[in-house]
């Protein structure tokens, strides 16, 4: 019989020569494996509708300007137009009364305004926007049309969206205090009360 070192010999030698074999083939997998190039996340889209040119429909006023976003939060907007205020001169819904009615007030006026968009999807979606405007009116207090100051402050609440990648359209409802200050005494053309405020709002992104 062969002492147990010899008859353990062989053993030991093909343990020996299969962890070599195995570290020589992992080795060869390893290298012959191409790299797989890490992708990195895709960034949230831009909206393409930051920068507007904008038309401003809505009651009393047919004016136009631009508008911007400057977060995901808040765009801002300035117009300039033409200004009439035909609830006032046609007693709309008998909101100015019959005693107030006439005047035949028209004008220019400039409007800003800030749009809060509470989703952070600006200029898009749901929104609640103050807004300021004057301006200079000219009303007929007989047969004479003179010149006054006229402004308005209100807010509204509505919603905007984006039609394909270039058209804002957005509306609006709320309230606006409107005065107009035209000298020669205290009847129409010169009014000072609360309106209700319609918003129509026409955008194309630049």
């Amino acid at each position: 019989m062969l002492p147990s070192a010899q008859r353990g010999a062989p053993v030991a030698s093909l343990v020996v020569v299969l962890g070599i074999a195995v570290t020589v083939a992992s080795n060869a997998s390893a290298e012959g494996m191409p790299e797989v190039p890490q992708t990195p996340p895709p960034a949230a889209p831009a909206s393409v509708a930051q920068r507007l040119l904008v038309a401003d429909l809505g009651q009393h006023v047919v004016a136009f300007g631009y508008q911007a976003s400057t977060s995901r939060w808040i765009a801002a907007q300035l117009v300039g137009g033409y200004y009439q205020p035909w609830t006032q001169n046609i007693d709309f819904l008998g909101l100015s009364g019959a005693a107030n009615k006439g005047g035949d007030l028209r004008g220019v006026i400039a409007r800003g305004r800030v749009f809060f968009h509470p989703f952070g999807a600006a200029p898009t979606g749901p929104w609640v926007s103050p807004f300021v405007q004057a301006g200079i009116g000219w009303g007929l207090r007989g047969d004479d049309r003179r010149a006054g100051p006229v402004s308005a402050a209100g807010v509204s609440a509505g919603y905007s969206a984006l039609l394909g990648e270039s058209i804002l359209l957005g509306g609006g409802l709320g309230i606006q205090y409107h005065e107009a200050r035209i000298p020669g005494g205290d009847s129409a053309p010169r009014f000072s009360r609360y309106y209700p405020q319609v918003d129509i709002q026409l955008g194309y992104a630049l």
